[in-house]
């Protein structure tokens, strides 16, 4: 897949925005870089977050659908995956569906869309810090996970095994199973912007992994980034949010 190597700045107000068949759009939003919707100084509660999170969630989904933005109906399937519900007989719309998916850290709110197949993304701050990453990956991850993460220098281990839980969460994201579904069943190979996915024999869904590719573009070097899409899309675009 191309990918780029820069995300493309866009600024608010955000106009009607193009999202071709055949690609995944990734877009990064930093909410201390951008206006808050609500007069809120000082330190963020929670709850205000998550408002803000969605707020520009909508004007984004709203940008790409041409929509305004208090239209876009917003839904979870019963495994968490938000969705956007396009069965309001009042709003006709010829266009093909726009699936999503999002992950946030601290500040930052990162979303994927795509219009012709669903999508996963996660995003981790490498100084995250993981109590005894041999025993979760023994437990939770696949066999071959494990084995190659034992087979690594002890300083290694943490970073890879945060790489790797986030190459894992994209995937589970997109196909919406959730964490439950198990992330025992398949295995993930890294690379320098990519990785692989072996799913495991006769597994319930691995005709759903098997056709999942997992991107891992570089927004920034305080982050990890990966994207499950699947393997048919030719292109991976970086865009970031900004005020002005």
């Amino acid at each position: 897949m191309d990918m780029d190597q820069q995300p493309e700045l866009h600024t608010l107000p955000l106009r009607e925005l193009d999202l071709p068949s055949g690609e995944v759009h990734v877009w990064y939003l930093d909410f201390d870089a951008l206006p808050a919707p609500d007069p809120i100084t000082g330190p963020v509660p929670a709850r205000q977050q998550r408002l803000r999170q969605r707020f520009y969630l909508r004007l984004l989904l709203a940008a790409h659908l041409g929509r305004p933005a208090h239209t876009v109906r917003l839904d979870k399937t019963a495994n968490g995956k938000p969705y956007i519900r396009m069965d309001d007989p009042g709003l006709p719309d010829a266009r093909p569906p726009l699936y999503f998916s999002l992950s946030h850290a601290g500040s930052a709110l990162l979303v994927a869309l795509c219009r012709d197949a669903p999508v996963g993304v996660d995003m981790e701050r490498p100084g995250r810090q993981v109590a005894d990453p041999l025993r979760l990956a023994k437990r939770y991850f696949h066999p071959a996970e494990h084995h190659w993460l034992e087979q690594l220098p002890a300083t290694q281990v943490a970073a890879a095994w945060l790489r790797m839980w986030t190459c894992k969460e994209a995937v589970v994201k997109a196909t919406g199973g959730g964490i439950v579904s198990g992330l025992h069943r398949f295995a993930i190979t890294l690379q320098q912007r990519s990785a692989e996915i072996t799913a495991a024999i006769n597994e319930p869904g691995d005709d759903v992994l098997h056709s999942l590719r997992i991107s891992l573009p570089n927004f920034s070097a305080d982050s990890y980034v990966a994207v499950a899409h699947h393997h048919q899309l030719q292109r991976l675009r970086m865009f970031r949010l900004t005020s002005s």
